[in-house]
């Protein structure tokens, strides 16, 4: 959600479940622009906490869409920091564990280069802290998430890495999809011809998310970048066949108007079900979810005092 040379020997998991694998192409980190350099991992989380806050306020009652018959594949959002929503959003995991042969699990708070190292401790680990420990991953708050982890470590699931890396992200910032897509892949997705309402919804939650304090041309490079974060995930769900597919990932990401659901194809669209955990519910965005939970509110400051104390670099 790296590029860099040794990457060409990822011969795992993530890989060989995701087609378009082969669409991605191994480069040296460019040079970026000062304020590209700046944005750290922890105030992008943040800014795409707010946005998803903002896309997934408008949002439809739970089961007000039809249920579609037999899905395959399930694209479970959240609001990153409400623990509601993620219990609510694991009981439902574990009904389909309990339904589903063998279902795999691909995960948006894991690069898409930590999988060689994820295989090999979900291999010999015992516990999802000495995971952790292996990956030494730190952007994400990992207890929501450690019981993912588990259920590999103790039922043998599939868990994948689903999102692009940092590296990945600041060379489609800087320097466009180009840089990390192959011709094949962005005429594949059509990424030099992006659906105007798409784009439109993309730029309005990332201006929204960082609390319109964003620069004018920072806004299209992080557009850039929340895209190639969703088409990379809708190529790593197509790539899994015959089995159940779990998309972990956070409100914006499984909006079906502008996430992941946007760049599956017609036949995946039709096995897929979405599902969000929002504070707010109204029936204005009915088409962005299938089934959009309604979880209790939290208290927490508000976000757009970070960027208020550390303002975005012009």
């Amino acid at each position: 959600m790296s590029l860099h040379a040794d990457s060409q020997n990822q011969a795992t998991a993530g890989c060989e479940v995701a087609t378009s694998c082969t669409g991605l192409k191994v480069a040296r980190l460019p040079s970026l622009s000062l304020w590209i350099q700046r944005l750290q991992v922890p105030s992008l989380i943040l800014g795409t906490v707010a946005a998803w806050l903002s896309l997934a306020s408008h949002a439809q009652s739970l089961d007000s869409l039809p249920v579609k018959e037999h899905p395959r594949i399930f694209l479970l959002g959240e609001i990153h920091d409400n623990p509601n929503g993620h219990s609510l959003r694991l009981a439902l995991v574990q009904q389909l564990l309990a339904q589903q042969p063998k279902p795999v699990v691909a995960m948006e708070q894991l690069d898409r280069d930590t999988q060689p190292d994820l295989d090999l401790a979900l291999a010999h680990c015992q516990d999802a802290d000495c995971v952790l420990k292996q990956l030494g991953s730190r952007d994400w708050a990992w207890d929501f998430y450690k019981p993912f982890l588990q259920m590999a470590i103790d039922q043998k699931i599939t868990l994948v890495a689903a999102n692009l890396s940092h590296a990945d992200l600041r060379q489609v910032m800087s320097k466009g999809f180009s840089a990390v897509y192959s011709p094949q892949a962005i005429a594949q997705y059509k990424l030099n011809e992006l659906p105007k309402p798409l784009l439109n919804l993309q730029t309005k939650a990332i201006q929204e998310g960082h609390c319109n304090l964003l620069p004018a041309q920072a806004i299209g490079p992080m557009v850039r970048g929340q895209i190639a974060r969703d088409v990379w995930m809708a190529s790593v769900v197509m790539g899994i066949k015959n089995s159940t597919v779990i998309l972990i990932a956070g409100n914006g990401h499984v909006r079906k108007d502008a996430g992941v659901y946007a760049w599956l194809s017609p036949q995946h669209q039709a096995q897929t079900q979405v599902h969000a955990y929002v504070e707010h519910a109204e029936k204005s965005d009915a088409d962005a979810f299938d089934h959009a939970h309604l979880v209790a509110t939290i208290d927490r400051e508000d976000p757009c005092l970070v960027f208020q104390k550390k303002p975005v670099p012009p």
